[in-house]
């Protein structure tokens, strides 16, 4: 086979046309400030975690991940991320497990954010706005969508395709999407973060003047699932639970890199940027929630909730909890409910963008069919690989909610964890030993790999190890963060088999069609 036919074109097919602020506006989209409520809810089960301790730790833990990422998108500018990576360091297997991996698993996080963009974005946003204008039509809907099976799945899937229309815009224009409401959820983000410094008594006032309970009433209860004498271990666990839900997610951009103008500068500006900003503003919130309910509150009431006199559930996060405030407001409370409203309205368009690049690269190294390789000359995006990635995240919409079909997303965030994040740490080690082919690396920069990569590696093993063995020893967090066990061990033993025999299965036909697929790994994919 000639060297010319190794991949299945000369180009990619994807165009630069990104930034800096896209790169940013990436970074926003998947470190969503105000999903840190869906970690906090997990603090019961950690009753002695220090909070104010345990956000610090959990941005510290990341950075040797994230500066991993910053340099091997640096070194090697091309879409799909950790595929290309692991691709051309590891070879071809793990690459194929890690490629699995993200196509079956980023759907499925696809379908979950929905969920939570109804729940604790677009439902009671409504909400909110229908409360304080005295419109009751708005109110009942936001109402329904929480409340009604089949209004919650119809609501969840009609985002999920608009997201997906979006995600298929040509790149620019996604960007430009991701970037404006990245921009507004970070000013929704500070807004909040205002409401809730006022502090207790301006809370308690406030929730007192709508609730039949008071309080004083459940922060009482609260105190069964409080210690005010901090637990390192509990602490600890506590603060991989943020990471692992937070601070992890600035990767989005490696997975565009090959589609950025001036890829090396405008990656690593958006990126530091962005999660900079993100950090900020997590912090802020983490700080004022304490701050104005306090933990005992927050525990019982997030666990048990805080009574039906209140519309707006204690499930439905930061819009329902600095909205109590903000009612005394109507302007306020409409302005925050807007700012707010599109929690996962970024994050989804780039889950189901982020598989179908995936799905591109390994049609590029024939490990799948070439037609996913096609990419659409006026859209500028893979289109049916797009495709199968909408079918397969409906799919998991309907699986979710109607059949059963229950992965905790702690467990699936561990999945990304061992099979994308660790291998490309794994990656940026072995490279920085024995240097990235077709890649001119000076001597600072392999000992930046080697230190980054090993350091991340060593972080990674340890949050996967905690997060899921602390499971056997508290049953409250068992339950809460783990789900059902087997269903969630069931996936994460079956995605390394399902990526080594399709490695195994394509090296086969490929090679009764006269290619050597082992030779595609030998040299970085065109852009």
């Amino acid at each position: 086979m000639s060297k010319k036919g190794l991949f299945i074109r000369e180009s990619s097919g994807l165009i630069r046309e990104m930034g800096a602020k896209h790169s940013f506006g990436k970074v926003l989209a998947l470190i969503v400030p105000i999903s840190a409520y869906y970690t906090l809810i997990y603090s019961p089960a950690l009753p002695s975690a220090n909070w104010n301790i345990g956000i610090v730790i959990a941005a510290i833990l990341a950075l040797p991940i994230f500066f991993t990422y910053l340099k091997l998108a640096e070194y090697i500018p091309r879409s799909s991320g950790e595929y290309v990576y692991i691709s051309r360091i590891l070879g071809p297997i793990p690459a194929t497990v890690q490629g699995i991996a993200n196509i079956f698993s980023t759907p499925l996080l696809a379908a979950l954010l929905s969920q939570i963009e109804i729940s604790a974005g677009l439902a009671p946003a409504i909400q909110l706005i229908g409360m304080v204008t005295h419109n009751y039509g708005l109110l009942n809907l936001g109402t329904q969508m929480l409340t009604n099976p089949t209004f919650f799945f119809m609501s969840t899937a009609i985002v999920l395709f608009l997201m997906w229309i979006v995600s298929i815009l040509p790149p620019r224009h996604m960007a430009n999407f991701m970037f404006v409401i990245a921009s507004l959820q970070v000013i929704g983000g500070i807004l909040i973060v205002g409401i809730l410094s006022q502090g207790m008594k301006t809370f308690e006032y406030a929730f007192n003047s709508i609730s039949k309970t008071s309080f004083q009433t459940l922060y009482s209860h609260g105190l069964s699932y409080y210690s005010p004498l901090a637990n390192p271990l509990e602490t600890l666990i506590w603060a991989i639970l943020m990471m692992m839900w937070l601070f992890i997610w600035f990767f989005a951009p490696s997975y565009f890199a090959g589609e950025y103008k001036k890829a090396s500068s405008s990656l690593k500006l958006g990126m530091v940027s962005g999660y900079a900003v993100a950090a900020i503003i997590i912090f802020g919130l983490v700080f004022t929630t304490e701050y104005s309910m306090g933990i005992p509150f927050f525990n019982y009431v997030s666990l048990n909730g805080w009574g039906s006199s209140i519309p707006l559930s204690a499930s439905s996060g930061y819009i329902a909890w600095a909205g109590i405030i903000a009612l005394s407001s109507p302007t306020l409370a409409i302005i925050m409910a807007i700012l707010n409203l599109g929690l996962q309205f970024v994050a989804m368009p780039l889950s189901l963008a982020i598989p179908s690049r995936v799905m591109l690269a390994m049609s590029f190294d024939r490990i799948l069919p070439e037609k996913l390789a096609y990419v659409s000359p006026r859209l500028h995006t893979p289109l049916l690989a797009s495709s199968i990635v909408l079918a397969m995240s409906m799919f998991y919409e309907y699986a979710t909610q109607f059949l059963g079909f229950e992965v905790s997303v702690i467990v699936l965030i561990g999945i990304l964890f061992l099979y994308q994040f660790l291998l490309a740490t794994i990656s940026a080690l072995v490279g920085g030993i024995r240097g990235i082919t077709g890649v001119d690396l000076k001597k600072e920069e392999r000992r930046k790999l080697i230190f980054y990569g090993g350091l991340g590696s060593a972080i990674l093993i340890m949050a996967t190890f905690f997060a899921l063995w602390y499971a056997t020893i508290n049953s409250l967090y068992a339950s809460m963060v783990i789900g059902i066990p087997m269903i969630n061990y069931l996936v994460i033993g079956l995605i390394p088999v399902a990526g080594v025999i399709t490695f195994l299965t394509s090296k086969f036909t490929r090679k009764r069609e006269g290619i050597d697929l082992e030779l595609l790994f030998k040299e970085i994919p065109p852009e």
